[in-house]
């Protein structure tokens, strides 16, 4: 039987990717997307450990995810020193922000592709002793291997969405083939740990602990360095600064109209623009161009005349500090369906009252967190210019908002701590 589940699931995943591949090949060959990461997923042949000691595979999906990744790893690093740590992701933003961010893995990698025939030898290789996988992303192969090698695999982070419900209680038996391979659930919050008990987790193999994101630390750049920022994107220290994160295809559209009727009342205001993905910066360029308003990319400010009431930042790895200059912020991935919602708490820390969108399906919790602090405010996007206006009006409340962020940060912190005791066990037990 299972050996059958294996083999639909193959042919499925299959299919799947036939589907996919007109898809693939046009973003690789417009925007250079997947060109370093679709044939590393095809190799059978993984990371060769260079210790015996243990070893740790640890798998993000992207940015978000490798973020909080990145709190719970000095703790496994200072408890398991000798451990080989390999840090997965699947995509190529996320592999990059891995590489930047965790210093204390030992190799990284991308994910490789599903297939039992690829996977099987991938984890043979490998060996590891524990896979820890934040938030999500469940595989059948990946956890069947693991598990036939006799390692034990841990989410942290968890969550699961009321759509990704729907689907595994459609697919059943495919879920609890899936989960029953997991050997502990460390989720967010009580209502993602009464999903995973609808899908047939069993309430021993769950524990609630908390957002592994509170624990993620704002940039603290010196004020010598803020000035010098601020410097090289010309802004003057009378200036109202709001920074537009993450966005997608259509949000910069939507969020830029929204902007317009306020563009004249306030000279001293500048508009941060930072795509979330890389191979749509020329995109959004020519966006901004045609809106009219003067402009420059943060790739060629060697060139910009002085005046300019928008920068595009096209270059990744740099938000944060875009964030620690602001006044106010919005958050994209939130404007249009079907993405979700992106890291709304990043700004809210640093003081930095936040505004997004009506869809956040993957930040529900986070969301209404940030809303009852004060911090954040969900609006529709007819309503956006409105609550700009009261803020750019007002700018005393930008910064008593934002305070509000800075103290809900303070009162949630330490979910790493927790998660790594929780889950020590698992890595010390080899």
């Amino acid at each position: 039987m299972k050996f059958l589940l294996s083999l639909v699931y193959d042919c499925a995943l299959f299919v799947l990717m036939l589907g996919f591949f007109p898809r693939l090949l046009w973003q690789t060959v417009r925007h250079g997307k997947y060109r370093k990461s679709f044939l590393s997923r095809l190799q059978r042949k993984g990371p060769c450990p260079t210790s015996k000691r243990g070893v740790i595979w640890l798998h993000a999906v992207s940015v978000g995810e490798v973020k909080a990744l990145s709190t719970l790893t000095p703790h496994i690093r200072k408890t398991c020193p000798g451990a080989f740590l390999l840090v997965s992701t699947l995509t190529e933003t996320g592999q990059d922000e891995a590489k930047r961010l965790i210093k204390e893995a030992d190799a990284f990698c991308y994910l490789p592709l599903d297939f039992s025939w690829i996977v099987r030898r991938f984890v043979k290789r490998l060996n590891p002793d524990l896979l820890i996988l934040v938030e999500g992303d469940f595989w059948l192969n990946l956890l069947k291997e693991v598990k036939k090698g006799g390692g034990s695999v841990v989410l942290v982070n968890g969550k699961i969405s009321e759509k990704s419900l729907k689907r595994y209680l459609f697919l059943k038996s495919f879920g609890q083939e899936l989960f029953q391979k997991v050997d502990l659930f460390c989720v967010q919050s009580e209502e993602y740990m009464k999903r995973f008990l609808k899908l047939g987790v069993t309430p021993e193999k769950l524990t609630v602990i908390g957002n592994l994101k509170y624990d993620i630390p704002a940039p603290e750049p010196t004020d010598a360095e803020l000035a010098e920022w601020r410097e090289k994107l010309g802004i003057e220290p009378s200036d109202l600064v709001l920074t537009m994160g993450s966005t997608h295809e259509q949000e910069e559209e939507l969020l830029l109209n929204a902007l317009k009727p306020i563009w004249n009342k306030y000279d001293n205001l500048k508009l941060l623009v930072v795509p979330r993905h890389p191979e749509r910066f020329r995109t959004v360029e020519k966006l901004i161009e045609d809106e009219g308003t003067q402009f420059a990319c943060y790739s060629a400010l060697s060139k910009r005349k002085g005046n300019e009431k928008i920068i595009l930042i096209d270059e990744m790895g740099v938000l944060p500090k875009c964030y620690r200059i602001s006044n106010l912020s919005i958050v994209g991935g939130s404007f249009v369906e079907g993405i979700g919602g992106h890291d709304i708490f990043e700004p809210a820390k640093m003081g930095i009252p936040v505004l997004f969108g009506p869809h956040m399906h993957k930040q529900v919790e986070l969301s209404q967190n940030l809303i009852q602090s004060g911090v954040g405010k969900q609006i529709p996007i007819d309503e956006l210019t409105a609550i700009l206006e009261k803020y750019l009006s007002h700018p005393s409340s930008m910064k008593e908002d934002g305070e509000k962020g800075k103290q809900f940060a303070q009162k949630v912190m330490g979910s790493a701590f927790r998660t790594w005791k929780a889950i020590e066990r698992y890595a010390t037990s080899s």
